[in-house]
């Protein structure tokens, strides 16, 4: 303790004399030993905080460090001209000084007069005394081509961000270029006709959508409509009405009326809405803007806009905002095109097939001065009607009757039916006449009328119901938009099916194509999946990927049948189906540790595959001959290919891990196509007992014992004395009784007491989900997946060895079963981890938190509640687990320990 505080002394003393080396007699009185500062010239760290100077700018001005005064016996850094320095022996110029300006003696520049009278004395006393006059300080030459000094350049904060912006924009830029280019290639091909939409909805329902059809490059239409909402209609009440739905507003403008609506988009060309998207690109973004730039599935451009981050709901975007584009080749009557399908009264009510964008002409006859006039009452929008019905008078007499026309245009893929209606619209009278045509709009349509196709009635009834089941699913569903997506592309594919069939296109008996979850088609004949499964997850046989239970008992049934019939296909994919279980078991076989019964199961389930895939190879059987095998040579040039269904576990065929080399091509050959003796499986011995497990029937030795360490009778090692007493006790029982502990059955006749069962469930968001091991009286046992009620068919099963039946019954005995509470456990919170375990009549519950796996209970102490829990519950799971290769039995709470350490002292536990 002296030694450190001399130390800190003797440091705390240099310390104080290195502050003190450059301070002011007025200064050098205080310590300074605070926190280090940083000096007022160049920023450097100074000796103490309190200091405004460092060491080195201390030096150079001749100043005290603290408060920047002369420091006295030390010359002074500059006169108040601050070029030419004092003699040392002139000591501090006067503080105290007049504010006059005048030239010092001697060259010391300018300054007042009292340093110039001190100037003057002091060098007074120089001449006296023989001191020589210091030289004039040279005067600066100025080099006027040398570069003057530079202020450094200012920090700018948003530089960074500024440069950011300006690469992005040439990055969007690109793209939209390249967009460009890509649309004039897509105009070319349309020359020049097409349509697109530009629409606003916002997020409380309301919104408007404007059509701009281009023909020949022009602007040819304009179309508005706006939407809202619709509002539920509650049942009417006494005296009340229905409440207001919101109105909408829709127009349609052609030739010299384009543009004399103020609402909806500019009549513009996607030409002229390209050159805005280039300027948007072009224009670097601030801190709060965000580019979009977005493209079609035809690759067409469609958005590019710059939108307010700032602003949650219903942002303003400038720029280039496009819904939707379509190309098309739109021909007119007029100018006699293929583009038009003219329809009169005769094709009422039959079906047609027109490609998209292609126009309808409908002619029917009428006299609208009688009142009477065709009124279109189409719904959806795959039609719309160009402008309005005219109508043209047959003569020229007044009232005489004519042609009234209807044009309408297939604006997307599906199926709609025009309908149009003569009556008079100030009445409420039903129309006299109706005119109906069902249109399906397809990529490849006809354009002639034709009946119903009366072929494939089986397939469009399947095709109805499932379009109306999934259009009544839409209804109701919460999509994602990447779902939503799917939903309307697969529910267009349907509705364009059905529209050809529907049209008499299609093939006769033409039959939908399912697909499994890898993309793999199902054979037709075997028709559609089930739609309903189980939501569990398994290998479908027939390499068709994964999924469900069902749709594998479903694969596995239609691949039987097809054995049985003999089809050329399923033979191949039976042998691929054995190969890769061959494969699989011999892999299983170099892993696994099989009982000699076992051993023998399963070489002979080995030896029936290989019989099997032998025969179905056309070779003999055993023989392990294959048909069909190339040469080497043949092999080679064909780009040494692998056979289907052959699966390699651990790596590659083309690498050896054992020498870290790679084969050659012959060895691979051999390797594959045979050559080299199969290796024989062997199966692994059964680790012998170990002397740290004590027989079954001495049940659980003593928990409490002494802390002496001697080794214990029988080779079981070392442990105290108490543990000795009690092996020692079991092996004089079992000398003077032999038969001890061989009787496995209970003495009513059964193997266990009572029925035993132990549930592991998870919870989670849609309910609970485990397995469910359950032991009977007489020693059988299986196993069983559940989710929530539903208990599913037995995976495992088996019955109890004499040493199993021991073990569980001498951990039932030594965890009092009975005695435990019912409910084990404080976990409250959502998803918890439940383990039931039921012994005849009682029933315990033990809660833990999500997630959390049940310990193995701990050696020595008190056996407390969840401790005797979980010694009853590991050994049903010790069970489960090793179903295939039971291990010898654990007696007491000590599994897993090494041999020699059951013995060993508890450990004393911390207080």
């Amino acid at each position: 303790m002296k030694k450190t505080n001399l130390l800190l002394a003797v440091a705390l003393a240099v310390f104080t004399l290195n502050a003190w080396a450059d301070l002011c007699p007025k200064c050098s009185k205080l310590a300074f030993i605070s926190s280090i500062g940083k000096c007022s010239k160049c920023e450097n760290h100074t000796s103490s905080g309190a200091f405004k100077l460092c060491n080195k700018c201390s030096a150079k001005s001749d100043k005290c460090e603290a408060c920047q005064k002369p420091v006295a016996g030390k010359p002074i850094a500059a006169q108040p001209g601050g070029r030419k320095a004092f003699p040392k022996h002139w000591g501090a110029p006067p503080r105290l000084q007049t504010k006059d300006l005048r030239p010092l003696p001697g060259g010391y520049g300018l300054g007042s007069s009292t340093v110039a009278k001190w100037i003057q004395k002091n060098l007074d006393k120089d001449a006296k005394n023989g001191v020589p006059v210091p030289a004039p300080a040279p005067p600066i030459a100025i080099d006027p081509v040398a570069p003057r000094p530079v202020d450094p350049p200012a920090f700018d904060p948003n530089a960074k961000a500024r440069e950011l912006a300006e690469r992005q924009a040439k990055v969007d830029t690109a793209k939209i270029k390249e967009g460009i280019k890509g649309w004039e290639a897509a105009k070319a091909k349309c020359k020049g006709n097409y349509s697109y939409k530009i629409g606003f909805q916002s997020w409380v329902g309301f919104g408007h959508e404007t059509t701009i059809v281009v023909r020949n490059n022009k602007v040819a239409e304009r179309h508005f409509r706006t939407f809202n909402r619709a509002r539920p209609i509650a049942p009417p009440r006494p005296g009340g009405g229905a409440p207001a739905q919101p109105k909408t507003i829709s127009w349609v403008e052609t030739g010299k009326a384009i543009g004399t609506n103020k609402g909806g988009a500019p009549a513009k060309t996607l030409d002229e809405l390209y050159k805005i998207a280039l300027e948007t690109a072009q224009k670097p973004l601030k801190q709060f803007e965000r580019r979009s730039i977005r493209s079609d599935k035809q690759g067409l451009l469609v958005s590019c806009y710059i939108m307010d981050r700032r602003i949650a709901d219903d942002a303003p975007r400038n720029g280039l905002i496009v819904s939707s584009i379509t190309l098309n080749k739109v021909g007119t009557a007029s100018t006699g095109e293929t583009g038009v399908t003219q329809l009169t009264a005769k094709d009422n009510g039959k079906t047609i097939t027109v490609k998209a964008g292609q126009r309808i002409e409908i002619s029917l006859a009428g006299n609208p001065t009688t009142g009477f006039t065709w009124n279109n009452v189409t719904r959806g929008h795959e039609m719309k009607l160009l402008g309005e019905i005219t109508h043209k008078a047959g003569g020229r007499a007044l009232g005489a009757p004519g042609m009234s026309t209807a044009t309408f245009q297939a604006m997307k893929l599906g199926k709609n039916e025009i309908s149009l209606e003569y009556r008079r619209v100030f009445e409420k009278n039903p129309p006299v006449k109706t005119f109906k045509v069902t249109v399906a709009v397809a990529e490849g349509g006809t354009g002639r009328a034709k009946p119903a196709a009366g072929n494939n009635q089986a397939r469009i009834a399947e095709l109805k119901n499932e379009i109306a089941r999934m259009k009544d699913f839409a209804r109701r569903a919460r999509f994602t938009p990447e779902g939503l997506r799917k939903h309307n592309a697969k529910l267009a594919e349907l509705e364009k099916e059905l529209a050809t069939l529907q049209a008499g296109g299609g093939k006769p008996g033409n039959v939908k194509v399912y697909r499994a979850p890898n993309g793999k088609p199902f054979p037709t004949h075997w028709g559609a999946p089930p739609r309903i499964g189980t939501r569990d997850l398994r290998p479908f046989p027939g390499g068709y990927g994964q999924g469900s239970g069902t749709i594998a008992k479903w694969i596995q049934k239609n691949m039987d049948a097809d054995k049985a019939k003999g089809g050329p296909g399923n033979k191949q994919a039976r042998i691929a189906v054995l190969e890769k279980e061959i494969a699989r078991m011999k892999d299983f076989a170099r892993r696994a540790r099989f009982t000699p019964e076992g051993f023998q199961k399963h070489k002979a389930q080995l030896a029936a595959l290989e019989k099997e895939l032998a025969e179905l190879k056309g070779g003999k059987p055993g023989s392990g001959k294959q048909t069909d095998v190339p040469t080497f040579e043949e092999w080679v040039k064909g780009g040494m290919k692998i056979p289907s269904g052959r699966v390699f576990i651990g790596g590659s065929p083309w690498f050896d891990e054992r020498k870290g080399e790679r084969r050659s091509p012959r060895e691979v050959y051999k390797m594959l196509h045979g050559g080299e003796k199969p290796p024989v499986i062997k199966p692994r011995p059964r680790p012998n007992p170990s002397k740290g497990r004590f027989p079954a029937h001495w049940g659980a030795p003593p928990r409490l014992q002494t802390r002496d360490l001697r080794p214990l009778p029988g080779g079981y090692g070392r442990g105290s004395s108490t543990l000795a007493r009690w092996i020692q006790q079991n092996l004089d029982k079992d000398k003077a009784n032999p038969n001890r502990g061989k009787s496995s059955k209970d003495p009513k006749g059964g193997v266990l007491p009572k029925k035993i069962s132990l549930k592991d469930a998870q919870g989670g968001f849609a309910g609970f989900t485990g397995w469910v091991t359950t032991i009977n009286v007489d020693g059988t046992w299986n196993r069983r997946q559940f989710f929530n009620q539903q208990l599913r068919p037995i995976e495992k099963q088996g019955k109890l060895t004499d040493a199993q039946a021991q073990s569980i019954k001498a951990a039932i005995a030594t965890a009092q079963i009975e005695k435990l509470p019912a409910r084990l456990g404080k976990f409250r919170g959502a998803n918890p981890h439940v383990l039931t375990l039921t012994h005849g009549e009682k029933q315990i519950v033990l809660t833990l938190p999500t997630g959390t796996k049940l310990e193995q209970p701990q050696p020595g102490g008190k056996l407390i509640g969840t401790d005797a829990f979980a010694l009853v519950a590991h050994e049903l799971m010790n069970l489960r687990k090793n179903a295939a290769a039971p291990k010898p039995p654990v007696i007491g709470p000590f599994p897993g320990l090494p041999p020699g350490a059951i013995g060993k002292p508890a450990p004393r536990p911390r207080r």
